[in-house]
């Protein structure tokens, strides 16, 4: 009789425990394949000017990439004084007019954020906000990401970088 219960009971712990795998292994490689895409504000030169930039760090491509944010959050961005135009420059980076049909995998692209500095700044330097990016992959899977942008400069973080003289 215990030989009889053994035979039954090893194949269906066997069968469960090749479908855990199997449940498992297709998890990993759905997270594993899959857009990746992050955004974050960039120095444009030496200069006051800011980028935003969009990346698709995943290996596979993204499509109909949006940010969002409130108006309220987004206004930390941004100085108190800014000119209207300079406002509606800025929000356009955030409207849904601005999405990106496609964006490959290893793809970074930018569009100009705004300035701070002496003439007519609208970034508040320092200044930061958390955003939504969503995006889809090529067969309509929805991701969505929450993550920080600070207008800063990403060379030299802590203040200052070394320079080689030439």
């Amino acid at each position: 009789m215990i030989q009889d219960w053994i035979s039954v009971v090893v194949p269906v712990i066997a069968v469960a425990i090749s479908m855990a795998s199997l449940y498992f292994a297709r998890r990993s490689w759905e997270r594993s394949n899959r857009p990746l895409v992050t955004a974050f504000v960039e120095e444009n030169g030496e200069g006051f000017a800011f980028d935003l930039k969009v990346s698709n760090t995943g290996n596979r491509p993204a499509v109909n990439v949006q940010f969002h944010a409130d108006e309220k959050t987004l206004a930390k961005l941004l100085e108190p004084d800014a000119n209207a135009q300079h406002k509606e420059h800025f929000f356009a980076c955030f409207s849904p007019q601005s999405t990106i049909a496609l964006l490959r995998n290893g793809e970074t692209l930018s569009t100009a954020l705004g300035t701070y500095g002496k003439d007519s700044p609208w970034l508040n330097y320092g200044a930061e906000a958390r955003i939504g990016i969503k995006y889809s992959d090529l067969d309509g899977q929805k991701y969505h990401s929450t993550i920080p942008l600070k207008v800063y400069a990403r060379e030299g973080f802590g203040g200052s970088v070394w320079r080689r003289s030439t």
